[in-house]
């Protein structure tokens, strides 16, 4: 619903939309990635938050990055519809929102002048919102889960020499 908004929105301010500020679009949780890396457990976050009236200022904050970029950063239009940050604290990078209404997850380009290609952002939901949950069998057909005792002693494993001994 906030993409047929914001592309209403744009249709009707037509060319003054292109030089209109991504920050409230682009204020959450981004975990970003490169095309075929493999993140372990941690891929890198990108933190962005508004910082109020001025919407050519955003506060960014990286995590897992291999560069340190922090601080009330400004946002300018560039070219190729990718906006130029330049943060209080580090490098300069690029960012391009994706305002594909295909998607459901809102995502963005990120890009580092050294950098050989773009990160792809996908927005994290925030803290405290339930995701959806999909049940994999019926209700009727689910199980409790097995109850584990902590205080009992571990039944003995037995490996395949060690055969039942007969009498």
């Amino acid at each position: 619903m906030k993409v047929l908004r914001l592309a209403f929105l744009a249709a009707l301010a037509g060319p003054c939309a292109a030089a209109a500020s991504p920050a409230g679009d682009i204020a959450g949780t981004w975990e970003c990635r490169l095309p075929g890396i493999e993140y372990r457990n941690k891929p890198p976050i990108l933190y962005v938050a508004e910082t109020g009236e001025d919407q050519s200022q955003v506060t960014i904050e990286v995590d897992g990055f291999a560069r340190e970029i922090y601080g009330r950063s400004e946002i300018a239009v560039d070219q190729g519809g990718w906006w130029k940050v330049k943060p209080a604290q580090g490098q300069e990078f690029m960012i391009r929102p994706d305002g594909s209404a295909k998607q459901r997850t809102p995502a963005m380009g990120l890009r580092f002048a050294d950098s050989k290609s773009d990160y792809r952002c996908l927005r994290l939901p925030p803290s405290g919102v339930p995701s959806a949950v999909i049940p994999l069998a019926p209700a009727d057909e689910q199980s409790a889960p097995p109850v584990i005792d902590l205080g009992a002693p571990p039944e003995p494993a037995q490996s395949e020499g060690d055969a039942p001994k007969k009498d």
